[in-house]
């Protein structure tokens, strides 16, 4: 990752979306780093990562952990800075002069209007240019390309006009009453177009086109571009070889669930602008935590987060390590909770999922499972966001209550074996509950947890174990019942649609829940639009109620991240994904 050098001054905007993943900060041109002083770059660093990102593509990656690799290929034309969290230019020259922009469609629009830096150019050093932004667009709204989350991103963009005298600059038109407009304009990172479509298949599409796309619309020509770019696109040459973008770091080898390799470019076009990073930064795919440790401590892993809080206390407190590491834990807009499947034969009932929120104790899990680095989280929106809806208290811990609600949901030890059963439609069912979980041991705490209280309860919990991947693979086919997950907001306005809205449900989208109610529906429709600060407070408010309310999944805790990092090297974290940023690591002192 990248660095600006200088302070940034003021922005006209600051926010982004959950969707997009943070990306390198920016800072001002070369001739602005007066009396600015360097230190030196690593040349290796090794960043432990807890699961295989499956593939390194932005538009089609689902994963965390992919995107913190992303974030050092590819840019942006905006991003936020770590350290400030203001949006600041990246890919584009300056912030974009804003104005009214004309009637589309009847709707207002906002007028962007960018210039990319003249020196900003692809690995193969053609420039970065406007056709490779529209590009972009193009291969997002292609209905072919299964990247439904970005087309609902960018649902409120309206048109692109490039300046006939300057291949650079281009003015991008948005609804103007749509609240995040700068980041539908500016935040998402940029493909380049001579890479990833050879053959000019999108070349002749229009994007409005794409913007008014309908089954039939296109003729069977401009129909077989869409397949053929789609296949192409998705294909894992473009997931884990040809992974090419305009930022600092090459994709060198990715060994598939082994190590992903990066390496500086030479001569990059960003070096006398941004902070240079490691010369190589090696990603060591370890899911399990005791190896990890053992890692740290041989020398082999010089950066590792997300690390249990057993180990991190075992680290931080033992003097044969104190001056070996440090132990950053920076704040996190992550909140953990079990997802529930809400169209299971079983958890569809508001009474089933409210007695397992009863069944959770709260504070065990902070004292003991997350060792105090957490705090409550008992709805969709960070506890230390300004829009948390804090009149909402976390669900108590009461084997009484849940007994109640289970009992009236119609659950009850007919047979006394010891596991409550109902009768349906198909005969008598017990109630079993499957819980899928990967090998962390914070999910897998939480699991165990769930089982020791259903004993006591009559509830029969199955744990299974699995690789992330195949655990995600059913969420999104419908085929599970619940899972411990982490759920990611962004810097400043949550974007709540993706997560819970009817039309972000699985397959297609993120609301792997399933969960749907038409008044929540509405108003994070309305969300997306409100201007009036006071008047988005209390959609906010409302919808969290409504959620809660529903039950819709067993929200948990907001942790604080726990990295630790060797000494040798300084590094900043911040509230910003992934909390620590590694492409911008420098050492204390030079090697020798």
């Amino acid at each position: 990752m990248i660095f600006n050098r200088i302070q940034q001054t003021s922005i006209l905007f600051v926010l982004t979306l959950a969707l997009i993943a943070p990306l390198q900060s920016c800072g001002p041109e070369a001739g602005e780093r007066e009396g600015i002083s360097e230190g030196a770059t690593p040349e290796t660093v090794r960043v432990r990562i807890p699961a295989d990102p499956t593939r390194l593509n932005p538009m089609l990656s689902r994963s965390g952990y992919a995107s913190q690799i992303e974030n050092n290929i590819f840019m942006y034309l905006l991003d936020h800075d770590p350290e400030t969290l203001e949006f600041v230019p990246m890919l584009a020259k300056e912030h974009p002069e804003v104005e009214e922009g004309e009637i589309i469609d009847g709707n207002k629009t906002r007028a962007f209007t960018f210039e990319i830096r003249k020196v900003a150019e692809w690995p193969d050093g053609r420039p970065v240019v406007a056709d490779d932004y529209i590009f972009t667009l193009k291969a997002a709204l292609n209905p072919k390309v299964p990247a439904s989350s970005w087309r609902g991103f960018l649902q409120h963009l309206r048109r692109v006009e490039v300046d006939p005298n300057n291949k650079r600059k281009f003015t991008v038109m948005v609804d103007a009453d749509y609240l995040h407009g700068i980041e539908v304009a500016a935040g998402f990172p940029i493909y380049p177009e001579h890479i990833y479509d050879p053959r000019g298949l999108m070349r002749h599409l229009e994007l409005e086109q794409l913007f008014n796309y309908e089954e039939g619309s296109l003729n069977d020509r401009e129909e077989n571009a869409l397949a053929s770019f789609a296949d192409l696109f998705t294909s894992a040459t473009y997931s884990s070889e040809m992974v090419k973008g305009a930022g600092p770091y090459r994709l060198v080898n990715y060994d598939s669930g082994q190590r992903i390799s990066l390496e500086r470019k030479e001569d990059w076009w960003g070096e006398e602008i941004f902070r240079p990073g490691p010369l190589r930064i090696h990603y060591l795919i370890i899911p399990d935590q005791a190896v990890t440790l053992s890692g740290l401590k041989d020398g082999s892993i010089d950066i590792a987060s997300e690390l249990p809080p057993r180990y991190f206390r075992e680290l931080k407190n033992d003097d044969n390590y104190a001056d070996r590491f440090d132990f950053p834990t920076p704040p996190l807009f992550q909140i953990y909770y079990f997802v529930l499947n809400n169209q299971d034969p079983i958890l569809r009932d508001r009474n089933v999922r409210r007695a397992l929120a009863h069944m959770t104790d709260l504070d065990f899990v902070i004292d003991e499972i997350m060792g105090g680095f957490a705090i409550p989280a008992p709805t969709v929106v960070h506890p230390n966001k300004e829009e948390f809806n804090s009149s909402l208290k976390p669900i108590k811990y009461s084997i009484a209550k849940a007994d109640s609600l289970l009992t009236l949901a119609g659950w009850t030890d007919s047979d006394g074996d010891g596991i409550r059963d109902k009768e349906t439609n198909s005969g008598p069912m017990d109630l079993q509950l499957t819980i899928d979980v990967s090998s962390g041991e914070i999910g897998q705490n939480l699991a165990l947890l769930m089982k020791e209280t259903g004993e006591r309860i009559g509830v029969d919990f199955n744990i299974r174990t699995r690789e992330f991947r195949l655990i995600r693979e059913d969420m999104m086919n419908r085929e599970y019942q619940m899972t411990p997950l982490v759920l990611r907001q962004s810097l400043s306005l949550p974007d709540l649609k993706q997560n819970w809205h009817t039309d972000s449900r699985a397959p297609a989208g993120n609301n792997l829940s399933l969960y749907s109610n038409p008044v929540a529906d509405s108003l994070m429709t309305r969300i997306r639009m409100e201007e009036n600060p006071e008047a988005l407070k209390s959609l906010y408010r409302e919808v969290q109620e409504i959620i809660y309310e529903d039950q819709a999944v067993i929200m948990l805790v907001a942790p604080t991240e726990r990295v630790v990092v060797n000494s040798r090297l300084k590094l900043i974290t911040s509230a910003k994904r992934p909390g620590y940023f590694e492409g911008m690591a420098q050492l204390r002192e030079v090697d020798f």
